[in-house]
C-alpha cells in the first residue's frame, strides 16, 4: 500500500467533514473507519448528481464534487488502515523487547463513560483555543465527546453560503462556485478570494451563526462532564490562557463557547 501523508490526509478530511472543523493529530488519531463513513454518507446526500433535475451546469458541479468526495473518502479509510497497522506492528515490537511479568489482575470499579475513552493529558498548546479544545488539552473530555458536541453544535447553525444568500448578497450560482473551489480554504475564504463576499461581510455571518446555536458548556452540563459552575471558572482560565498567547493570532474565533 502506499504511503499515505499527514498532509494528505488532513486535506481529505476537510473535504470529508467540512472547513469549520478543526484538525490536528489527536483528530486522526481518534478518527475511526465508521465516523468517516457517515461523513462520507451525509455530504454523499447534497452533492450526489442524482439530486440535480437534468443535465445542468449545477449536475456538472455536482459530478466533480461527487468525485472529490469519493477520492476524499478512499484516501482517508486507506490512511486508517495505514495507521492501524503501523500502530498494530508498533505494539508487537514492543511487547517483543519489553516482555512484562505476569501479575495477578487488581480488582478495579467499572469505568464510567467519562473515562472509557482516552483524554488527552500533555501540555496545553501556547496558541489560543476555542472551548473544546481547552477542555479536551486540560484532559476534561475524551476526544470522540468534543466531536460529538461540535457536531451537535454544527447541526443548530446555519451556513455561510445560507445566511448571505437569505440575506441577499450573494446568489445559489455564487454558492456553487464557492463550493467547487475547494482548494482556496473554507467557505468564507473561498468567498471573500472570489470578490463574493467581504472580510467584514462574513465576520457579520460567522458572528450571526454564533446566535443560533448553543453553547458547548452546555452541552457538555447536559451530558455530565462539568457543572455550570466549572464551566464559568474554566472559561475565566480560557480567557486568560488566550490573551497570554493572543500575539499574532486572529483573536475574534476563540472566546466563543
Amino acid at each position: 500500500m502506499m504511503q499515505i501523508s499527514e498532509t494528505e490526509a488532513f486535506r481529505a478530511c476537510r473535504v470529508l467533514f467540512g472547513s469549520d472543523l478543526t484538525l490536528n493529530r489527536g483528530f486522526l488519531q481518534y478518527l475511526q473507519p465508521s465516523g468517516a463513513h457517515s461523513a462520507f454518507r451525509k455530504q454523499a446526500k447534497t452533492t450526489h448528481p442524482d439530486s440535480s433535475p437534468g443535465i445542468t451546469q449545477e449536475y456538472h458541479c455536482r459530478v466533480r464534487l461527487f468525485q472529490d468526495l469519493n477520492q476524499a473518502h478512499q484516501l482517508v479509510q486507506n490512511y486508517l488502515r495505514q495507521r492501524d497497522l503501523i500502530s498494530a506492528r508498533s505494539r508487537r515490537s514492543t511487547a517483543t523487547r519489553n516482555p512484562k511479568p505476569t501479575k495477578p489482575p487488581k480488582p478495579t470499579r467499572p469505568a464510567s463513560r467519562h473515562t472509557q475513552a482516552r483524554t488527552e493529558q500533555g501540555p496545553l498548546p501556547t496558541r489560543p483555543l476555542q472551548f473544546g479544545l481547552y477542555l479536551y488539552y486540560r484532559g476534561l473530555i475524551p476526544f470522540n465527546s468534543l466531536l460529538a458536541a461540535l457536531a451537535w453544535q454544527r447541526r443548530q447553525r446555519p451556513t455561510i453560503g445560507q445566511v448571505a444568500q437569505r440575506w441577499g448578497w450573494i446568489k445559489e450560482q455564487d454558492i456553487r462556485q464557492i463550493l467547487a473551489c475547494r482548494k482556496l480554504g473554507r467557505f468564507g475564504e473561498r468567498a471573500e478570494h472570489l470578490g463574493l463576499l467581504s472580510s467584514l461581510q462574513v465576520r457579520a455571518i460567522l458572528l450571526h451563526q454564533r446566535t443560533r446555536q448553543g453553547k458547548l458548556g452546555s452541552y457538555f452540563v447536559e451530558q455530565g462532564f462539568l457543572s455550570t459552575e466549572e464551566v464559568n471558572r474554566l472559561l475565566g482560565d480560557l480567557s486568560e490562557h488566550n490573551l497570554k498567547y493572543r500575539h499574532g493570532y486572529s483573536h475574534h474565533f476563540y472566546y466563543h463557547h
